[in-house]
């Protein structure tokens, strides 16, 4: 059985960060709920359609039109079986609905309920709208990658979806043991300040912007940086403890490098050592010693590796509508009157 395997999840996100978190607690046995408004459904259906089979793959969907009041009804009643509920809402959006915690509490006091914003529920930037390159530029973290923006999201993924899964599988624990549910603020731009642990200790230390995330893990020593294989692929060494980068020099026939562990100018002996044999070569010579060298394999090698998305494919929009609602007790009537005026798809 797995971990989640009993929890029944309500996800009314959009895109990227929520897809992601919920994705995860599918993934554990959770029966997601994906609730999407009759027509269009998630933006991700039609922005990217691979994107968005890989990030809601098993889960189950009901087209629910939350702008009507028989419509918020539904949502009520699923929300007095569920287990958790997660938005991504403008603050204040669910409330105007009517659909607020405090509302949702007063039917099932052990719904856990998580609001995945950009910026909180309050504050200076709340009603700001933005996306993840915002985040990390507001939350410090861009400052160290100018004019460069990550070609990962990972305000969305890391301080968004990893960020509300680890807060819900806590509420989670802490259901267990007091049998009540609670309120989570999720906050993208929180989570982007919480990966500056080592350079606000340098700013702190020194008084001055660093000029990276960590000044020794910057490439700047050669210990610790990417070097050009005689194929023109990249070779990325980690080799930071002393004992990895005194084993590197050894395997590379240059001893004398060993006492010019943080010395820079080391970087070019190595680079040019490197220049003399191909990437995977080089991986292949090293790779049965603690040398910390790895080869930089491109998008299109590790897809070959991951493969397509495995288990069940994401649903069609409103794909499980029925059955679901059949479940709260809406007939066959009722539900062909609520499809034929909108209400449900």
């Amino acid at each position: 059985m797995r971990a989640l395997a009993g929890i029944t999840v309500l996800d009314l996100t959009r895109l990227l960060p929520g897809a992601s978190a919920t994705a995860y607690l599918a993934q554990n046995g959770a029966d997601v709920i994906k609730i999407e408004q009759p027509g269009d459904g998630d933006y991700a259906r039609s922005l990217d359609p691979e994107v968005f089979a890989s990030t809601n793959g098993g889960k189950r969907s009901v087209g629910l039109n939350l702008k009507d009041p028989r419509g918020r009804e539904l949502l009520l009643r699923l929300a007095d079986r569920a287990d958790v509920l997660i938005e991504g809402n403008r603050p204040g959006a669910m409330l105007r609905l009517g659909l607020g915690y405090d509302k949702i509490r007063e039917r099932n006091r052990r719904l856990i309920y998580a609001s995945l914003t950009g910026y909180g529920q309050d504050g200076p930037y709340a009603m700001l709208a933005g996306h993840d390159v915002n985040y990390l530029a507001l939350g410090g973290v861009l400052s160290m990658n100018l004019p460069v923006i990550p070609g990962v999201q990972f305000a969305d993924l890391a301080a968004g979806a990893m960020q509300a899964v680890s807060a819900i599988l806590t509420a989670l624990f802490e259901r267990e043991r007091t049998g009540e549910g609670r309120y989570l603020d999720v906050s993208m731009l929180a989570g982007v300040k919480s990966f500056l642990t080592v350079p606000l200790g340098i700013y702190r230390r020194t008084g001055r912007e660093p000029e990276s995330g960590n000044e020794v893990l910057s490439g700047r020593y050669a210990c610790y940086s990417l070097y050009r294989a005689g194929d023109g692929r990249w070779l990325a060494v980690g080799a930071l403890e002393a004992k990895f980068w005194a084993e590197l020099c050894r395997r590379l026939g240059c001893p004398d490098l060993i006492p010019r562990q943080f010395d820079s100018t080391a970087k070019e002996s190595l680079a040019a050592i490197f220049a003399m044999r191909p990437a995977e070569e080089w991986f292949e010579l090293l790779r049965d010693s603690d040398c910390c060298v790895t080869p930089v394999r491109t998008v299109g090698e590790i897809a070959g590796e991951i493969g397509p998305p495995a288990g069940p494919p994401a649903p069609a929009l409103g794909e499980h509508t029925r059955s679901i609602l059949r479940d709260c007790g809406i007939g066959d009537e009722e539900f062909s009157n609520l499809r034929a005026e909108g209400v449900i798809q």
